[in-house]
């Protein structure tokens, strides 16, 4: 097993002890399991580390607390924080937001802390992590909150980047891109990969076992944000991961009340950071009326497409049944993430680098017959450059045949029409056939070895 929790956090270990040289009120947030809590307690090595349970009251914590450290006895958090400050601590407070629930008065006590320290130029080390992303924009972006504004410093630690991922595993970038699919960048799943296995035996073992680790780690995730609407939002985030994802799709689920289900949409966008809406890349997305959402986080994408939607077969042990499913459905649960994937690389200059862009995205939209759509459309302003690129997980995919196709859409896209040069890009698992060149514009085409071999360079 690889030792995946600490790499790729070279910027924020240099932004953590650049500040740790003054005074600071650090908050460090970002989804379960991510390593916040990791990050903290490597750079700040000589904390004090305070957890926030969520199940206990502030008595039993700070009876806690006062053993572990062999403190004093506090009536208070805000007693102890100001010892601890006296005695030139740094303290790290994890599920900060705990105290929401537990005893919100710390935050006016935090509060009057910082405050009188700023004032009197007295040290204050504080670093506080939190998993629930509406409940820290709760405590330090409400104007009501007692913490508004007074943090110093903010960290959104994110997913560990690809390149590194995947020289850490060591493994072929086809299986990578399996076990990215649903673990994407989250450093504790790979940690937990038995690397003698293949991919999909190690998502089955993890996800869809009897007495797997992680088969209530959805639920778990979501725990921390959702409160009395849980089966609301949850009804929602199933109906996304199932393919339902245009407002009319999903308000179906709603007796059809499309501003209601618009209201659900953007709690889930704006409040809890879970789901992200897209739009077709020429369009103005203020005005745009072909939005489509989409679950931002891979492993919950998974487990409600796979795990919550087969609780019955999970219930009864019926296993043989639930792994029929698994191979039947996840190949076309991988050709929606390898669009996702391909995004990635563009994005970050990894492969086709030889080409700058302004803007990238996708692109769909309406014809006189139907519908179409091209998975990667990439544009170059001042160059009026624009690159149409289509997206197979599909072994010995014939080029010509998808060039063929794509060239006709592109008649459908409006931008720039007269005056465009235009590139070509098709990405597969392998191909039977390659191109270069397409009715004179340039073309490339990408399979699982050509793009390792550009991820070494």
């Amino acid at each position: 097993m690889a030792n995946i929790k600490f790499i790729g956090r070279d910027k924020e270990i240099k932004q953590i002890k650049d500040l740790s040289k003054g005074n600071f009120f650090l908050i460090v947030k970002g989804r379960r399991r991510i390593g916040k809590t990791l990050l903290l307690r490597k750079t700040l090595q000589d904390s004090i580390y305070l957890f926030i349970w969520p199940d206990k009251t502030s008595d039993w914590i700070l009876e806690q607390i006062s053993n572990e450290y062999s403190l004093p006895l506090f009536k208070n958090f805000g007693s102890l924080l100001e010892y601890l400050f006296e005695q030139g601590k740094t303290v790290v407070i994890d599920e900060f937001q705990n105290f929401l629930n537990i005893d919100k008065s710390i935050f006016g006590e935090i509060q009057k802390i910082i405050d009188e320290r700023k004032n009197s130029r007295k040290k204050f080390r504080l670093a506080v992590a939190g998993s629930s992303y509406s409940m820290m924009n709760k405590v330090f972006y409400d104007s009501a909150s007692p913490l508004y504004g007074r943090k110093t410093h903010e960290i959104h630690l994110e997913n560990l980047d690809i390149i590194p991922l995947l020289k850490e595993l060591k493994i072929s970038l086809g299986e990578f891109f399996e076990l990215w699919s649903v673990f994407e960048g989250v450093p504790y799943y790979y940690e937990m990969l038995d690397l003698k296995k293949n991919s999909k035996e190690n998502i089955m073992n993890l996800i869809l076992s009897k007495d797997c680790q992680l088969k209530e780690e959805g639920k778990a995730i979501l725990s921390v944000e959702f409160g009395k609407d849980a089966r609301t939002y949850n009804t929602v985030l199933s109906a996304i991961s199932e393919g339902k994802t245009k407002l009319n799709e999903i308000s179906s689920l709603f007796d059809n009340k499309s501003n209601e289900t618009i209201k659900y949409l953007e709690t889930l966008r704006k409040e809890f950071n879970l789901v992200r809406k897209r739009t077709p890349l020429t369009d103005n997305p203020n005005k745009s009326r072909s939005g489509r959402y989409e679950i931002i986080d891979n492993f919950l994408s998974f487990w409600f497409y796979f795990y919550d939607r087969n609780k019955a077969y999970i219930e009864q042990e019926r296993f043989n049944e639930l792994k029929t499913f698994f191979n039947k459905e996840f190949n076309s649960f991988l050709g929606r993430k390898f669009e996702k994937f391909i995004l990635n690389l563009i994005r970050d200059k990894k492969i086709l680098h030889e080409f700058s862009f302004d803007n990238l995205g996708n692109q769909w939209g309406k014809t006189d017959t139907g519908t179409y759509e091209v998975d990667i459309l990439a544009l170059n302003e001042s160059k009026k450059e624009v690159l149409f690129g289509e997206c197979k997980w599909k072994e010995d995919v014939n080029a010509l045949e998808v060039l063929k196709k794509l060239e006709e859409k592109t008649r459908f896209v409006n931008w720039h029409n007269e005056k465009r040069s235009e590139v070509f890009a098709i990405f597969a698992k392998s191909f039977s056939k390659k191109s270069s060149e397409f009715n004179g514009k340039k073309v490339c085409c990408f399979d699982l070895r050509d793009m390792e071999r550009e991820l070494e360079k």
